[in-house]
């Protein structure tokens, strides 16, 4: 396979191996899981399945950030208390990932690691590495001569995407504008916890550096999540794994780029979301899936537009009836097109248009074309043709 690593800058191989590990930066549970959202969780879960195809033992771990800023936001947006919103919305998002078929090996929590988060801070404080100002431990960057260097931006946009993304670039006291917090004091209402830093609760990137050490070790073959997690988030993760005994090495840097809907980014904040609950209530979750991969490519996204659901599911219907229908010898041909192209950059639409093709062939010659064979590739997307569509409230 070939796949884009952000850091690289370019594509790079990435080869089958007995055991291959993926960290998936998962969701904040402060609102439902929107249809970008099952965009980024489909490219890993292909990936997942198409290195599995090739005999990998794949480790997935996605984790869940249920301790986080815009969780209070949330919580007091909407009335309700802080752990009654996170645990409501991990709930939803269980249901809809069980829907979708979306299986992670591990999807640990934030909440359940706090004390090793809390070693964490208090081995960077003991390095040298973080300082505390008034209650808040802060990264000091000036001690890593890598921090800035992985994703190549620079200064100033740094600066800029800190201070959109959490972080605190103009707060007094700081050493260097860019250094995050580890550690801070709990507002009234937030989760607050007493460790050996004192009551408080971590800060946001700790977690990902804590969790994936803990359940994958000190390499990580492919790091995802989204586009907006390349600064501060993964940099500032990739800072914390190199200043801790056996932090987590990460081979390829795997980003997503947002979906778009009624011309925008699709963002809880604007309100352009299509939920993926609603349209489980109303369709089998083989469509959505379809509908996302026919168009999604994860380095140029796709703005949504809710008739891509009817095309999917004409397009599900041929192919469960093509899978039904073949019973030849032929398939290998397209099969080899179909993974080719999801081992190019993971280019799901382009895989998606040769099963269409392929289920035109069989359908016009069943006699000469295997329903099996044609099966057991769309399983590599997720697909499983062995029974009818079903339509939930239709």
């Amino acid at each position: 396979m070939r796949v884009y690593c952000t850091a690289a800058g370019d594509l790079v191989p990435l080869e089958a191996k007995p055991r291959l590990t993926i960290y998936v930066c998962g969701l904040t549970p402060y609102d439902s899981m929107h249809l970008g959202h099952v965009a980024l969780l489909l490219l890993y879960d292909v990936l997942a399945r198409r290195l599995r195809s090739l005999g990998s033992e794949v480790v997935l771990v996605r984790n869940v950030t249920d301790v986080d800023d815009p969780l209070l936001e949330r919580a007091q947006e909407v009335g309700v208390p802080f752990w009654e919103l996170v645990n409501g919305e991990i709930a939803q998002m269980s249901a809809d990932n069980a829907t979708l078929d979306l299986p992670a090996t591990v999807e640990p929590r934030a909440s359940e690691h706090i004390e090793d988060m809390a070693a964490m801070v208090g081995e960077l404080l003991d390095k040298g590495l973080a300082y505390t100002v008034d209650g808040w431990t802060y990264f000091a960057v000036d001690t890593d001569p890598e921090f800035g260097r992985l994703f190549g931006l620079s200064l100033d946009e740094r600066i800029r995407l800190a201070r959109e993304r959490g972080g605190f670039p103009d707060r007094p006291g700081l050493r260097n504008p860019l250094d995050f917090v580890l550690w801070q004091p709990s507002r009234p209402g937030e989760p607050e916890y007493e460790t050996a830093l004192g009551r408080g609760r971590p800060g946001w990137h700790i977690g990902c550096s804590v969790m994936s050490r803990k359940h994958l070790g000190d390499h990580i073959d492919v790091h995802g999540g989204g586009e907006d997690l390349i600064f501060p988030h993964h940099e500032c993760e990739a800072a914390q794994n190199r200043s801790v005994a056996d932090g987590s090495a990460v081979s390829i840097w795997l980003h997503a780029v947002h979906v778009a809907y009624d011309g925008y980014k699709m963002s809880k904040s604007r309100g352009n979301i299509v939920l993926a609950r609603t349209v489980l209530a109303e369709r089998d979750a083989r469509v959505l899936r379809l509908a996302v991969l026919s168009r999604y490519h994860h380095r140029r996204g796709f703005e949504w537009h809710n008739d891509f659901l009817d095309d999917a599911e004409s397009l599900l219907d041929r192919l469960i009836q093509a899978r039904a229908q073949g019973r030849g010898p032929g398939g290998d041909e397209y099969a080899v097109r179909c993974l080719d192209r999801i081992d190019d950059d993971l280019d799901f639409p382009a895989a998606v248009g040769v099963l269409a093709e392929w289920a035109t062939t069989i359908l016009d010659d069943p006699a000469g074309w295997s329903g099996d064979r044609l099966a057991e590739v769309a399983e590599v997307l997720g697909l499983d043709l062995s029974a009818p569509r079903t339509s939930p409230r239709r």
